[in-house]
């Protein structure tokens, strides 16, 4: 029992690790602008939008842990989590921002800001978790999400 426990864990796992095929083609063929995701300044902007738009249910530290949490249906999702962040690629992170998700208080942002901020958004989640060449133990770092 345990064995097909740990198998069927183990599959489950590794058909959402990085794999954006579930993505709608739109998606799945989205250019990933790389430089604009490491400028400092795209960082400071999606930070600045992410404290308006999704600190009320995300934390101002991206840790789940926002004003809204106990008002909603399912627990907000803790973006700085090492696992988590390892396993979801950019595309996905901008398909969640853009269209919500179903089922969920994540709402579509997609009619309310426009693709260069949601990519902001992407940056500056991006640089709350594991950064290259960091120790696969090793705390996440970044900014942080507090107003200077």
């Amino acid at each position: 029992m345990r064995r097909i426990l740990i198998a069927s864990l183990t599959a489950s796992l590794s058909l959402s690790a990085c794999s954006d095929r579930d993505l709608p083609g739109r998606y799945r063929r989205l250019d990933v602008p790389a430089g604009r995701l490491a400028s400092v300044d795209v960082q400071r902007q999606g930070r600045a939008i992410f404290l308006e738009r999704c600190a009320l249910c995300h934390g101002a530290f991206a840790d789940g842990r926002g004003i809204r949490r106990r008002d909603l249906p399912s627990r907000a999702r803790d973006l700085t989590d090492v696992e988590w962040q390892r396993r979801t690629s950019d595309r996905r992170l901008f398909f969640v921002i853009s269209e919500g998700l179903h089922g969920t208080a994540m709402p579509a942002w997609k009619g309310t800001l426009v693709a260069g901020e949601i990519w902001s958004v992407v940056a500056y989640l991006r640089i709350l978790g594991p950064q290259p060449g960091a120790e696969a133990d090793e705390a996440p770092r970044g900014p942080s999400p507090r107003p200077a």
